[in-house]
This record gives structure tokens, sequence and C-alpha cells, in this order.
């Protein structure tokens, strides 16, 4: 059984990820900025978009749900899931008076749950303290996927990536661009050499090294491919160890290529 992996979009101008089995197939986030182009998107990665079985959320910033995308989603008839102290606040911000009625909408703590056949552990990671905001450790059987963007501090949450087989994971910005093009909200967000020191002691500490990490919500004025992949390359020869790991950058706007996991 096959498992793969596909960035649709990521950057502060919006999100969506892709992972899919056989029988299940899952979006994390839906931060589209058009009805008509959450339709091609969801079309072009998944095929048939009434055979999604659900979508994850992280948190409710208009980059990663909206009102637009919600009623994509309720049209197809997927569920969308949050956790339980983000329901009120995915309404107030984003039902703009609209009713909804027909959108299926379902409330997680902070246990595991299951979506088909894949096992999710939310995890609360540090944002903008208005927002809670989570990370995913996905399990389908003895495969480990971490996904975790827009959060400020990795210390709390380092065990949730120990001995995944594949990480997505937030490096938002380049430290001197976002001197040149100061933004206030950066502060809530992860800095390349942050990223990259979580990278390294993630591949001390675990017994099974990633085959694969991907770099994500990276941003378009304060931030570029080539700078945070270099950043990670310099702190792994820094330490003197080696990244036993194919990585790469998701495009900011563009649906990426698939990854195979297992």
């Amino acid at each position: 059984m096959a498992l793969y992996f596909q960035s649709i979009c990521s950057s502060s101008s919006g999100n969506c990820l892709a992972l899919w089995t056989e029988s299940t197939r899952l979006l994390i986030d839906c931060g589209l900025s058009s009805m008509k182009r959450t339709r091609a998107a969801l079309r072009a990665v998944l095929g048939d978009p009434t055979q999604i079985d659900s979508v994850l959320l992280t948190h409710t910033h208009s980059d990663h749900i909206s009102y637009y995308p919600l009623r994509v989603l309720e049209d197809y008839g997927i569920d969308v899931r949050l956790h339980k102290d983000c329901v009120d606040q995915l309404k107030d911000k984003h039902y703009n008076d609209y009713g909804f009625k027909e959108l299926k909408v379902a409330a997680f703590k902070k246990r595991a749950f299951t979506v088909g056949d894949l096992k999710i552990q939310p995890f609360e990671v540090q944002h903008n303290p208005v927002y809670p905001t989570y990370g995913f450790q996905i399990f389908y059987g003895d495969t480990k996927i971490v996904v975790a963007t827009d959060f400020l501090d990795w210390t709390g949450v380092f065990d949730a990536f120990v001995d995944a087989d594949f990480i997505f994971v937030e490096s938002n910005h380049d430290r001197e661009l976002l001197r040149r093009y100061y933004n206030p909200n950066s502060r809530f967000h992860m800095p390349n050499p942050e990223t990259a020191q979580l990278l390294v002691q993630v591949q001390k500490e675990s017994r099974t090294v990633p085959s694969a990490v991907m770099l994500g919500h990276l941003s378009s004025q304060r931030n570029e491919p080539s700078i945070a992949l270099d950043e990670t390359r310099r702190a792994f020869e820094s330490a003197g160890v080696e990244p036993d790991f194919t990585l790469t950058a998701a495009p900011l706007r563009e649906i990426g290529p698939p990854v195979r996991i297992v």
C-alpha cells in the first residue's frame, strides 16, 4: 500500500496540502483564494473531490481556511475537522452570515483519531495566542508523517518530530530579509535558522531518520527557497552531521510534485 504527499500551495498567501493512500484522501488546510481555484486544485491533485474524506485545519487564519473554500467543501460534502477551541472562531471569522447548513464540521481534542486508514495525533504549537494552532503526527501503519507550520518555537514539541519518516515543516523567513521588509506578524513564525536547528536535532535524536523533509510556508517577501535550503545545509555542516534525507522546499503558490513516502 502506497502513501503519497503533495503540496498544493504553501505560503503566507495560502496553504493546502494533500495526503492519500489507495483508500483515504486527506487535506491539511484549504486556504485557496477562490471557489474556482479550490475546485481546480482539488481535482488536479485528488481527482473526484467528493471522494476526499476530510480536511484537517491547523487553525483559522485566512491563509489556511476562508469563506470561499468552505463553500466548496460544503458543496462536495467534505468533512472539516478542527480543534474544539476553534469551532466558534471558524464561524465568527469565515461564515460571513452564510448558513453553511450542510457543512460537516467535526471537532477534535488532543487525543488521536482516525480518518480512513490514517491515525492522526494532533499537537498544539506556539503561534499567535489568539488562534489556537495545531500540528499533526499522521500514522499509516508503521510510517510516521509530521506536518507543522505556523509556529515560533519547536522546543516544546520536539518529540513529535523524532523518528518521523517524512516531515513537512515551516521555514518562514530569512532574518536579513525580515530586517529589510519588516512584518510584525513574523514573530509568530519560525525563521530559517530555527528550522535548521530543529532538523539537525531530529536527525541526532532519531533512530529512524526521515527519508524526506520539505520546508514550507516560506514568506514570499522575506524568504526564498534557495536561502532556506542553504541555511539548513549550513546548519548540518556546522554540526558536523551529514543530512540523511532528501531536502526540498514547497512551491509557494503552485502545485508541487507528489512525493511517495512509502
